[in-house]
């Protein structure tokens, strides 16, 4: 008797563009994969707060599987953020102090997940359906601009029919700011 098993994998990518192009970036990253998952990240996210980033991400995708689901959102901390995603008013870079926060959302809420009330988000975590992407697709909202992409592409998401889901139990710090490294 010959036994399938379904292998589910997550593809994690740092998509970049050169002259903030950062829909293509997307875009290109979603056409180079074969997985039904990929997680898009900022290249200033520190995952590392939460060492089990990457199987609480998989128990979701696995969780979602037979759902609606188009985006899976994750929490996050700074000043600069705005969204619902929000999860503390720490302005510290200590990444200590990150951890610590890592570890009191994720023991106190775990692997849930739940629907996000918003379509507006924050992308510098956008776990991603790749068939939701396919009929939907990055724009480029404003040429050369990179801000807005994110929330668009999660409006015309939730138009589809599709749903966002958020974990509250994933924190991730994102260390804006940290666009480039100057080397001597």
């Amino acid at each position: 008797m010959y036994c399938e098993r379904v292998v589910m994998w997550i593809d994690v990518k740092i998509p970049y563009e050169p002259r903030k192009r950062l829909a293509d970036a997307y875009n290109r990253s979603m056409e180079n994969t074969t997985a039904e998952w990929v997680l898009l990240l900022d290249q200033d996210v520190f995952v590392s707060c939460n060492p089990l980033w990457y199987l609480i991400c998989l128990d979701a995708v696995k969780a979602l599987a037979n759902t609606k689901a188009g985006l899976v959102l994750c929490m996050t901390s700074g000043s600069r953020q705005k969204s619902l995603q929000r999860v503390s008013l720490t302005d510290t870079d200590q990444i200590e102090d990150h951890i610590d926060i890592a570890r009191k959302v994720y023991k106190e809420h775990g692997n849930k997940i739940e629907r996000f009330p918003s379509t507006i988000i924050t992308g510098f975590f956008m776990l991603v359906r790749r068939t939701a992407w396919q009929q939907i697709k990055f724009n480029q909202v404003v040429k050369g601009r990179v801000g807005g992409i994110d929330v668009d592409f999660s409006s015309r998401l939730v138009e589809a029919g599709y749903n966002i889901y958020i974990l509250p139990g994933l924190y991730v710090y994102h260390r804006r700011g940290i666009r480039k490294l100057d080397f001597p």
